[in-house]
């Protein structure tokens, strides 16, 4: 034990030793390095959270990949895409939830009351996007398996409540949370080391609510250029019929249909990508064995006859693929 250690950290400590989940371990590890008081006696120990913190988060990601983001999920990754609603308490995440996909989260005037993570499936055209409700978040409170679920999604949106005069404050506490946790919010995923930027927009819920306006003229001057503001009202519909297809365009989803040859292309279920990914990722997500065993791709992209293409070129939305194999197992 380091001398000069805090009271906070020495509850931390014993959280730790408490913790049965990986995800509870992580959370409360995270929590002793933030806490640690920073000085030459405290190197060693300094050192020693931080190995024990990567052997963790390996495992971690491993379960997180396995159900879609966090040990002790009911439910599993879903969709072309996962998107976490994360937020303060009264913030009606679960209301917009309920007004934007056919989930039915318990929805109340009173903080926490949700409990669980919940998803939902947001459709655009033919496309699923899973959008997950979590529980409240505060300066005093984490949820346990949150964070691994935020930082495995595709991205966050932070749920501003502007029907009170505390939600800088509110948002400001949230933020601290993950920080705390070596995980911010930013325009773009990126990050390296020690911090990890999970890509989120701020989503400015109860814009129906009196002074609503002057409140999102603070929050979008808060924000700045870092995070974008889009002002909605789960109660009267604002911005909700337009969020669909902001969110599938955000995330830069890729849709790329299949044919087989001679045949016409089944424009009813599409692959997804994101943009950037390539037809050797396409053939991933068709079967294991096509990508090792791909000569060459057929390629229609808009009035454009067939293009023949490599297994490095990058696919765009709406593109038909004609996949030809080598012969032999």
């Amino acid at each position: 034990m380091p001398t000069n250690v805090t009271p906070e950290y020495k509850r931390a400590e014993e959280a730790f030793r408490e913790a049965r989940t990986l995800d509870e371990k992580v959370a409360r590890l995270q929590d002793l390095i933030a806490l640690l008081p920073k000085h030459k006696g405290t190197d060693h120990l300094f050192a020693d959270l931080k190995r024990r913190l990567a052997k963790l988060r390996e495992q971690q990601e491993a379960g997180s990949r396995k159900v879609g983001g966090g040990g002790g999920l009911d439910f599993e990754r879903e969709g072309a895409a996962q998107v976490v609603l994360v937020g303060p308490p009264n913030a009606g995440k679960s209301s917009l939830l309920r007004a934007l996909t056919h989930a039915a989260p318990e929805v109340a005037e009173y903080p926490f009351t949700t409990q669980h993570l919940l998803p939902g499936m947001i459709g655009f055209e033919d496309v699923q996007i899973q959008l997950v409700d979590s529980p409240a978040v505060t300066a005093e409170f984490m949820p346990v398996h949150l964070l691994g679920v935020v930082r495995s999604a595709d991205a966050a949106l932070l749920v501003a409540d502007l029907g009170t005069d505390c939600l800088l404050e509110d948002l400001q506490a949230v933020q601290r949370a993950f920080e705390l946790r070596s995980v911010s919010f930013a325009a773009e995923r990126g990050g390296a080391g020690e911090q990890e930027r999970v890509r989120a927009r701020i989503l400015a819920n109860k814009f129906d609510a009196p002074g609503a306006g002057q409140r999102l003229q603070l929050l979008r001057a808060w924000a700045g250029a870092g995070l974008e503001v889009l002002p909605v009202s789960s109660a009267a519909g604002h911005g909700l019929a337009e969020l669909p297809a902001g969110i599938f365009r955000w995330l830069r989803i890729v849709r790329v249909y299949t044919k087989h040859p001679g045949e016409k292309a089944d424009l009813r279920r599409p692959y997804t990508l994101f943009a950037g990914q390539t037809v050797a990722d396409l053939c991933g997500l068709v079967h294991k064995d096509f990508a090792e065993r791909l000569a060459f791709a057929r390629l229609w992209r808009g009035p454009a006859g067939p293009l023949t293409v490599s297994r490095d070129h990058q696919l765009q939305d709406r593109d038909v693929l004609e996949l030809h194999l080598r012969a032999g197992g």
